[in-house]
């Protein structure tokens, strides 16, 4: 029996990831816990799993950062810490953690490990610290690779190994995965060096299966979802005020989703699509956004949670930003699969 945590839990892409592949390949496992401080995120979650007796903190530094003693690189692996997350956390397989990745993305402010957010790194290796999972899968930003002059990625590394896990890292596109967006990210995995794991080197196999963007659009949808005519012209521009960029709208391969994307940027940035491209009609009559639902879809969520979210009340804002926040389900679920095919999670 695989037991596995979910750190910064989000909506909940990596246990829907696990489920499916555990359960494709015939490997018994248990959600034993979540943490996710975002109180619509938690509704999201609850809405599409079974939350009763799961172990559930909302802010984990109520675990890690006991007294207002936060984690940083020289304090994470402290006795003090060690112990009470031992006494107050619960044992757990395998660790997910999509941590915040707006500290070393390309659109923050890019301050990296000396960020709040991005310090949040050093709580989830206090908890490795500590509880010594067998197994853990981290996900991020693409940037994470290259800020900070490639020193925040090896200070990562490096604390990781010393954590006496064997550690590797992809960067991986959805892309390839069976959905039609293009998202770039950084995922990194490790397995306890006791346990001498087959360690695989070489990536998840691409999907064979190659889908466009109008496999998830809808047909018919809200008006409130078209562009009016004032908008749609600033929409198309290229660039103002000296700044080129081309607008494109129509893609068969869609943009990186964003948590920003409920707002109205420009069709370089986002995501629009016409009458012309969803209908195959020939005269342009209207360009809208995407729907929630489409933007869960781009991300590997069925259908099925989506609608549970909308039982409970949660609105269009949030499910894109949520959308924008997630994991995308079928990129984790390979890398699952892919590492069961090489031994690991017996």
């Amino acid at each position: 029996m695989i037991k596995t945590f979910d750190l910064f839990a989000g909506i909940g892409g990596f246990r829907i990831a696990s489920e499916l592949a555990f359960k494709k390949n015939r490997i018994k496992n248990k959600s034993v816990g979540w943490s996710e401080i975002d109180k619509y995120c938690q509704l999201t979650y609850g809405s599409n799993f079974d939350i009763n007796n799961k172990y559930f903190v909302d802010d984990i530094k109520k675990i890690t950062a006991q007294k207002n003693n936060f984690c940083n690189q020289t304090n994470y692996n402290s006795l003090k810490k060690k112990k009470f997350i031992k006494d107050n956390f619960c044992n757990f397989d395998l660790l997910f953690a999509g941590f915040p990745c707006q500290s070393f993305s390309s659109m923050g402010k890019q301050k990296g490990l000396a960020d709040e957010r991005g310090a949040l790194f050093f709580d989830i290796a206090a908890i490795l610290h500590a509880i010594k999972p067998k197994y853990f899968i981290l996900e991020n930003v693409k940037r994470l690779l290259t800020i900070d002059n490639k020193i925040t990625f090896k200070t990562i590394i490096s604390i990781l190994q010393k954590e006496n896990y064997d550690v590797g890292w992809w960067l991986l596109d959805s892309k390839d995965y069976g959905v039609p967006q293009t998202r770039r990210r950084v995922f990194i995995y490790g397995s306890l060096k006791k346990y001498n794991y087959n360690f695989p080197i070489d990536p998840p196999k691409h999907s064979k299966k190659f889908l466009t963007t109008k496999s998830i659009l809808e047909k018919n949808v809200d008006s409130k979802y078209t562009l009016s005519k004032k908008i749609l012209k600033t929409i198309l521009k290229d660039g103002t005020g000296g700044y080129y960029s081309k607008s494109e709208i129509d893609l068969e391969i869609a943009r990186p989703l964003t948590r920003t994307m409920v707002k109205m940027h420009r069709a370089h940035q986002d995501n629009y699509y016409s009458n012309k491209f969803i209908n195959n009609e020939k005269k342009l009559k209207w360009v809208r956004k995407l729907t929630p639902l489409e933007a869960l879809r781009l991300q590997g969520f069925s259908d099925k949670f989506y609608y549970n979210a909308k039982k409970n009340n949660i609105s269009d804002t949030q499910l894109y930003m949520q959308a924008g926040n997630s994991v995308t389900v079928n990129v984790v679920e390979a890398i699952l699969t892919h590492l069961i095919h090489h031994g690991w999670f017996k």
